[in-house]
């Protein structure tokens, strides 16, 4: 570089010997060329400014179409999607809205609880957790729109190809802790982690889902200790179905 700056100087003098003070305006002009290559060398120019992408409430929403079940749980149904923009694959977990009185106070718990997924899923940005894609709401069902993940659940797969070797075993359960780190960093807890909740795609990589059972740990009941139940008896701490209270 400095060889660079060195000939265009030498060059610009050879050319304006004569000139008088023309020399001196050259001569600036061929710092100024210096100052430059070297401020943009440390990154001190001014970069142009990044377009920001525009947030997810003011995204159209996804034309998407409901095709064949993939699962089932406590909310409702999983059905397998397609977005008839882009052609990408979805997963629609979809909840029935109850017509009748009799069952309309129990629907209407379960599409607070989804809405409550809703709302944490479109703050969260992170390989190890299922990606939040939109919402629809029908005549009789409340829809959520997530990223499609192909393998399945670890459950399922344990069911297909039984126990997994060490090194698997030790990819997942890294890749798990680092999507819980990035929920406890955010004030999240899962407190429903188990098999089926735990989704792999076709290349390995582990994914989190089902929120529905998080909540954010400013939103508790007590600041430091969170008591209420939520999640599946057989993958629970003690202190949790006791309701000793645990944190962290």
């Amino acid at each position: 570089m400095q060889e660079f700056l060195g000939s265009v100087r030498q060059s610009l003098e050879f050319r304006n010997l004569g000139a008088g003070g023309e020399n001196g305006r050259f001569g600036g002009l061929v710092e100024k060329i210096g100052t430059s290559i070297r401020k943009s060398r440390i990154g001190l120019l001014s970069k142009p400014p990044v377009t920001a992408l525009p947030p997810a409430e003011d995204a159209p929403p996804i034309r998407w179409r409901k095709g064949e079940l993939i699962g089932s749980g406590a909310f409702g149904r999983v059905y397998m999607g397609m977005n008839l923009d882009s052609g990408e694959l979805l997963a629609v977990k979809q909840v029935l809205i109850a017509a009748n009185s009799a069952s309309k106070e129990k629907t209407q718990t379960q599409i607070r609880e989804l809405e409550e997924e809703v709302k944490l899923l479109k703050n969260l940005s992170h390989p190890n957790i299922v990606r939040y894609l939109g919402t629809a709401r029908e005549e009789d069902s409340l829809n959520i729109l997530l990223e499609f993940v192909p393998g399945g659940s670890i459950s399922s797969l344990l069911g297909k190809f039984g126990s997994f070797p060490e090194s698997v075993i030790r990819m997942y359960t890294k890749q798990l802790l680092l999507g819980l780190d990035y929920l406890h960093k955010n004030g999240i807890m899962h407190r429903d982690i188990k098999g089926a909740n735990i989704l792999v795609d076709n290349k390995g990589c582990i994914k989190l889902a089902d929120f529905g059972a998080s909540k954010k740990v400013v939103e508790l009941a007590t600041i430091n200790c969170a008591k209420s139940m939520k999640g599946t008896p057989y993958w629970m701490a003690p202190e949790v179905i006791l309701q000793t209270g645990h944190s962290l």
